[in-house]
């Protein structure tokens, strides 16, 4: 296995993980099972141990939804398209783990209070790359600075939130439900 190869299966079997356990379920055994890369460079790559590998994981992860949010958020979707696109991706993955996991930073960032501070930090500035790209595209799509930044967050909110309901529900009427009322909120100002 190529030596960058081998950090990318730990890091990828580390955010599988993490969408389904969270921080305190994922434990470095099971990341070496699931990626089977060889023990030793798990402590290579990750010489500062487990917070080191869920930070660069929760990193990884950020950095596939944004570009998923990128794909979604072009300038030529309609805004009710791409947020039915976004809704949507959220509802394919939980019904492709049989709602088994959910985001792997929210997983994580719902324990951060007992994690230490970096660990925290890493979600923050996820969250934070999710919200700027949101909040662009709603500038582009004409609302004002203060608005999308108000409806940028509360898009960001309203999918985690939505995720844990149908996670917990088994059912993503939740997501459905709280695209209408974003929809219906947004579609009110414009």
């Amino acid at each position: 296995m190529a030596k960058k190869k081998s950090k990318q299966v730990l890091l990828e079997a580390t955010v599988s993980l993490m969408g389904e356990k969270g921080y305190f379920g994922t434990g470095l055994s099971e990341v070496l099972s699931l990626s089977q890369a060889p023990k030793g460079s798990l402590y290579y790559y990750f010489p500062q141990g487990k917070n080191q590998l869920i930070i660069e994981a929760i990193q990884l992860a950020g950095a596939q939804v944004n570009d998923v949010l990128q794909q979604m958020l072009v300038p030529q979707n309609d805004l009710k398209v791409a947020l039915q696109q976004i809704f949507g991706f959220f509802a394919q993955q939980l019904l492709a783990s049989d709602f088994k996991k959910s985001c792997p930073v929210a997983t994580v960032a719902s324990e951060s209070a007992s994690l230490a501070e970096e660990v925290r930090l890493a979600c923050e500035q996820v969250y934070a790359s999710w919200h700027t790209s949101i909040q662009q595209f709603l500038e582009q799509k004409g609302l004002s600075g203060t608005l999308a930044e108000k409806y940028a967050r509360f898009s960001l909110n309203l999918i985690e939130g939505n995720l844990l309901m149908s996670r917990v529900f088994k059912d993503t009427k939740h997501l459905e439900q709280g695209l209408e009322v974003l929809l219906e909120v947004i579609s009110s100002e414009e």
